[in-house]
């Protein structure tokens, strides 16, 4: 198995100026790199919460620490799942928001259209329904819908109108069955025959982000981890597609101009409402970080990646 790299390791841990008795999450604990590093600069007294919603990722790469408190829940849970007595009070937190290798090399996943296996998806098998069930039930429209706003997919039309056709007599409950037909698909509309990005990659990246409700889930997480941060708490993202992007740096902006109107549709709990209501939080954004030419080389997958690091004031 690939050995899983995380990306801007040394920057985004020194972007939260870790103290040494402070609290700080990990919101997408993953293989614990991130977490490890953390946990090199703290004291005796300091503390991590490990956040993953994939109860296995957790077991697998658990790292014995008593300074570690781990919870399996999604990271925009966070108001509701934090003891209420570290809430205002943590250091910092970091969002890794690219899937671990541990994950994108298990065929019984689905996330890779490298690996065959099951079309699951899910991050959280335990819950929602599978990528196979979802496009089975889900209409042409909606298919094609969802493939162009989460992944950007100028043949999204085209690819869910044959998805849907296909299914009809053949089965499509395996990562191989849909990597060969989209590659069908669009390599016969392509005009340039010259492969530079797998034609799967946005078709699978679109269903995952659907079945996972990443988008939203990463809206809400962003608008709690301003009442969990403490004054001068950081905040640190590392996004790796220009839609996770767009959000983590539309959130940053809107809090530095004090503008509340780019949460109005965000779904909160009631508990999440009586804490908000209260709170008009600011934040200072302290920097933008691009992977070096070297960590490009080393890491492919850290090409796309923006570490965006904002401070509560």
């Amino acid at each position: 198995m690939i050995k899983h790299l995380p990306v801007m390791l040394k920057e985004s841990i020194d972007s939260l100026n870790i103290k040494k008795n402070g609290i700080y999450i990990d919101a997408t604990y993953g293989c614990g790199g991130h977490t490890k590093l953390i946990l090199s600069k703290l004291g005796n007294k300091g503390r991590i919460y490990a956040i993953d919603c994939d109860i296995k990722t957790i077991l697998i790469n658990k790292i014995l620490d008593k300074r570690i408190i781990y919870i399996n829940e999604k990271f925009s849970n966070l108001i509701n799942i934090l003891d209420t007595q570290v809430l205002g009070k943590i250091d910092g937190i970091l969002f890794d928001l690219g899937f671990s290798s541990f994950q994108l090399n298990d065929p019984k996943r689905g996330f890779s259209f490298m690996f065959d296996g099951p079309l699951d998806m899910r991050f959280d098998q335990n819950h929602g329904i599978t990528a196979t069930e979802w496009i089975k039930q889900v209409s042409k429209n909606k298919l094609a819908y969802v493939l162009k706003k989460y992944g950007e997919e100028k043949f999204a039309n085209k690819i869910a109108c044959n998805i849907k056709k296909y299914i009809i007599k053949n089965k499509l409950d395996k990562t191989s069955h849909l990597n060969k037909l989209i590659f069908s698909i669009t390599y016969k509309l392509k005009k340039n025959k010259k492969i530079f990005k797998h034609p799967a990659t946005r078709t699978f990246q679109a269903i995952r982000i659907f079945i996972n409700k990443e988008l939203e889930e990463l809206k809400k997480a962003l608008f709690n981890s301003l009442n969990i941060l403490k004054k001068g708490g950081i905040i640190s993202v590392i996004s790796f597609h220009s839609l996770e992007d767009r959000i983590v740096k539309r959130f940053m902006k809107t809090h530095t101009t004090n503008n509340d109107k780019y949460h109005t549709r965000i779904p909160l709990t009631e508990k999440e409402i009586n804490i908000l209501s209260k709170k008009d939080y600011k934040l200072k954004i302290i920097n933008r970080i691009f992977p070096s030419s070297k960590e490009i080389y080393n890491n492919p997958r850290s090409r796309s990646a923006i570490l965006r690091v904002g401070k509560k004031i």
